[in-house]
């Protein structure tokens, strides 16, 4: 199989990994690491240790724009739960044990059969929350004191969370400065007081994706997904063509899919500009490809790694698998 690592964070500082802009003066934070923060800040430690000259060179050209794919990092239960899973709408009793049905493995119950209460779709939030902190600042002026208008609260990821994923292919080159691993990174904003983590690696290699039966596949987004036409123009369906070549296997049109909508930007902090604004299929969202014959295990292994669609090694398209016991507890505390 093309190199694939595991990679995995322990955060000694709080990280804060901006999301979703608000007029009340508090900033979100992702309750996970984006694979765009993960790759722009060891793009970072390359700058640091070469000089700005090595963004120039093939090695750093490969490792950070080639095509390789920096997936996201999460902790164990962090993952959304996919929108193809519904829940109970309202909470459960103390009697009833069930809590998911995942429609992408055929079951399309409406109500529980144990206590009849309705069910729901899942939004696609996170499976369990990770420990989150907040702080509330304010901006000061020349004399020390405090700006009228100027105060706001900040959430962040907790000191000593635990967060993984997969780096694939020409982006496992971006783990090392020459012959050094990097063993520290400084994630997310305001880095100059807090985001150090401690890095670790493990040339591992995922399971394989979901099977339904023997020729049906489950795709799970875990993070954002950008997929295009022919013309340019963003659809909600992964390339026929693209999972085709990868599984080697001839694939049917999609047509069992539990998607929603997203947008995806952010900030390039070399160049000090935003990145553009995707339309993007949110994370979360659930395929089922069904095959003519049955994928092999590397395929599906080599598959979960890479992750699909655009713009992969800005973490876009990466794909995980659902372990229902970690779900079912999930929804039982949303």
């Amino acid at each position: 199989m093309t190199d694939c690592t595991r990679v995995t964070v322990t955060l000694d500082h709080e990280v804060v990994a901006g999301r979703n802009a608000r007029a009340d003066f508090r900033q979100d934070t992702y309750q996970h690491i984006p694979g765009s923060v993960l790759r722009g800040a060891l793009a970072a430690v390359w700058i640091r240790e070469r000089g700005t000259e090595i963004t120039s060179s093939q090695s750093f050209l490969s490792a950070f724009e080639g095509d390789g794919s920096f997936g996201p990092l999460y902790s164990r239960t962090g993952y959304p739960v996919p929108l193809s899973v519904a829940v109970h709408k309202y909470a459960p009793g103390d009697d009833c044990q069930r809590r998911w049905w995942d429609r992408a493995r055929g079951e399309n119950a409406t109500h529980c059969e144990q206590c009849s209460a309705p069910l729901e779709a899942s939004k696609g939030k996170p499976q369990e929350s990770v420990e989150l902190i907040k702080r509330t600042m304010s901006e000061l002026d020349a004399g020390g004191v405090a700006k009228d208008g100027q105060l706001f609260s900040q959430s962040a990821i907790a000191a000593k969370t635990r967060l993984s994923g997969w780096v694939f292919g020409d982006a496992v080159h971006g783990l090392a400065v020459g012959d050094e691993p990097i063993i520290t990174v400084s994630l997310g904003s305001r880095r100059s007081l807090r985001g150090q983590v401690r890095l670790t690696t493990a040339e591992e290699v995922p399971e394989p994706l979901e099977r339904r039966n023997d020729t049906d596949v489950v795709l799970r987004l875990a993070s954002p997904a950008v997929f295009c036409d022919e013309f340019g123009f963003p659809v909600d369906t992964p390339d026929l063509t693209e999972l085709a070549n990868l599984l080697d296997v001839e694939v049917e049109p999609i047509t069992d899919k539990w998607v929603r909508w997203d947008e995806a930007g952010g900030w390039h902090a070399a160049s000090g500009l935003p990145k553009p604004t995707e339309r993007a299929v949110a994370a979360g969202s659930t395929y089922l490809l069904r095959c003519d014959r049955a994928p092999t295990d590397d395929a599906l292994r080599l598959l979960h790694a890479r992750g699909i669609g655009l713009r992969r090694r800005e973490g876009f398209g990466a794909l995980y698998t659902a372990p229902e016991p970690v779900a079912e507890a999930a929804c039982e505390s949303s």
